[in-house]
């Protein structure tokens, strides 16, 4: 007997319960009309604990505050789109308007390390997609004095889920196709079996850690690029501006800030320079 024969509907009451729930749990805003998401990806984690009712189940987990079931809610309720070099464009500008400059100021000892802070990593394709991108850059030019160890690539992700499969660095056929051309490929990955694994030195380079984009970005230090690209769209407009604010003061004073191919200028225009690169727009400090 499938779910749906066996259990009701969850009801509107209890979609209120765990819209707030998830919003205050990781900022995520589920709307009315996607009630469905919760019903459909709730299901896992409250039969697991053999519980067939949305309502329990809410009681449940706010009387077990710390029960691993709230970790595997989010790792249920997030969304894990990703895939290599998305959109290409915020590495071209890498590439172009900001290494140049960023490995002139590490070679004078201006700057000590450049940091680089990927939010909402999801699997990695991204962070790794940035390593790589700097890795080939320095080798390109022929770079002898500065290597990977002189950048600190930084990925976070509210999902324990999707970043136990980033840390490995090892991608099926279909995720390994998925927006990365013959040449980074062929560059910077192993095929093992049906796997393919990325290259040691570009997966050591990547520190992954689970955080929560409504906690405190204090202890982090400065950034000199940021990616927090589709996740902003999830959350409240409040939650997005207190985002953009912490954002906004971990970056250097030049530090460039990534988003999505969406429009957030009214979130942008009191702390940041817009920049547009072919049909994309990023933001600059100050």
């Amino acid at each position: 007997m499938d779910y749906m024969s066996k259990h009701n509907s969850i009801s509107e009451d209890e979609y209120f319960l765990f819209r707030d729930y998830i919003a205050d749990s990781c900022g995520i805003f589920i709307p009315p009309e996607k009630s469905y998401l919760l019903e459909t990806r709730l299901i896992g984690p409250m039969l697991e604990v053999g519980i067939e009712s949305f309502s329990e189940f809410h009681k449940y987990i706010t009387s077990n505050l710390g029960s691993p079931i709230h970790q595997k809610i989010i790792n249920s309720i997030t969304t894990n789109e990703t895939l290599w070099f998305r959109d290409a464009s915020p590495w071209k500008v890498i590439e172009e308007e900001y290494l140049p400059k960023l490995v002139e100021q590490l070679l004078s000892g201006e700057k000590k390390r450049v940091r680089i802070w990927c939010t909402a990593v999801s699997t990695g394709q991204e962070a790794y997609s940035t390593a790589m991108c700097v890795e080939n850059y320095l080798s390109m030019n022929n770079i002898k004095d500065i290597d990977l160890s002189s950048f600190d690539f930084f990925a976070t992700d509210v999902s324990s889920r999707v970043l136990s499969v980033a840390k490995r660095g090892r991608y099926d056929s279909i995720s390994i196709m998925r927006g990365l051309s013959d040449y980074y490929r062929e560059k910077y990955f192993i095929k093992n079996e049906s796997v393919w694994e990325i290259d040691p030195k570009i997966r050591e380079a990547v520190r992954f850690e689970n955080f929560n984009l409504k906690d405190s970005f204090k202890l982090f230090g400065k950034f000199d690029i940021i990616f927090c690209r589709y996740v902003l769209i999830y959350f409240t407009d409040e939650l997005k501006r207190q985002i953009v604010e912490k954002m906004h003061d971990v970056l250097t004073d030049d530090g460039v800030l990534f988003t999505g191919n969406y429009a957030l200028f009214d979130l942008f225009k009191d702390m940041f320079t817009v920049n547009h690169y072919d049909n994309m727009t990023y933001y600059t400090r100050g």
